[in-house]
C-alpha cells in the first residue's frame, strides 16, 4: 500500500509541478489523474499496490470531509445570506458532474467496444 501510495503522490506532485510551471489554468491534481489514467490505460492493468491505496482512500473517505464540515460551521452566516446562490451552485455543479461523467464513460465505452470485439474474434 506504501508503493501505491507513493506512486499517487508522484502523478499529483507531476501534475501540481505541470500546472505550475506552465501556468496552466487546470489544477495540479486533475493533471496528474489524467497522467495516472494515461499510464493505466497505456499499461493495460490497474496496478495493485494502487488499486490497494485507493481502496484504503475510499474507505476512509468520510474522513477526507471532516474539514469541509468544520468550514461550513464556521462560515453559517455566509451560508444563511447565500443560501440560494449556494443551493444554484450545488445543483448545477451535480448535474453537470453528472452529464459530463455520462458522456465520458459513452466515450469510453465506445471507443473501447470494437477493439475488445476485434480480440475476441
Amino acid at each position: 500500500m506504501i508503493i501505491g501510495m507513493a506512486i499517487l503522490i508522484a502523478f499529483q506532485v507531476t501534475g501540481e509541478l505541470l500546472a505550475v510551471g506552465f501556468r496552466l489554468p487546470v489544477p495540479g491534481p486533475i493533471i496528474g489523474m489524467v497522467l495516472l489514467l494515461l499510464w493505466m490505460q497505456g499499461s493495460g492493468r490497474i496496478d495493485t499496490s494502487v488499486a490497494s491505496a485507493s481502496d484504503a482512500l475510499l474507505a476512509n473517505m468520510a474522513v477526507l470531509f471532516v474539514p469541509v464540515g468544520v468550514g461550513a460551521m464556521v462560515y453559517g452566516e455566509v451560508f444563511r445570506r447565500h443560501w440560494l446562490l449556494i443551493a444554484i451552485a450545488v445543483v448545477v455543479g451535480t448535474v453537470v458532474t453528472i452529464a459530463t461523467t455520462a458522456l465520458v464513460a459513452k466515450f469510453l465505452t465506445r471507443s473501447r467496444t470494437p477493439a475488445a470485439a476485434h480480440v475476441s474474434s
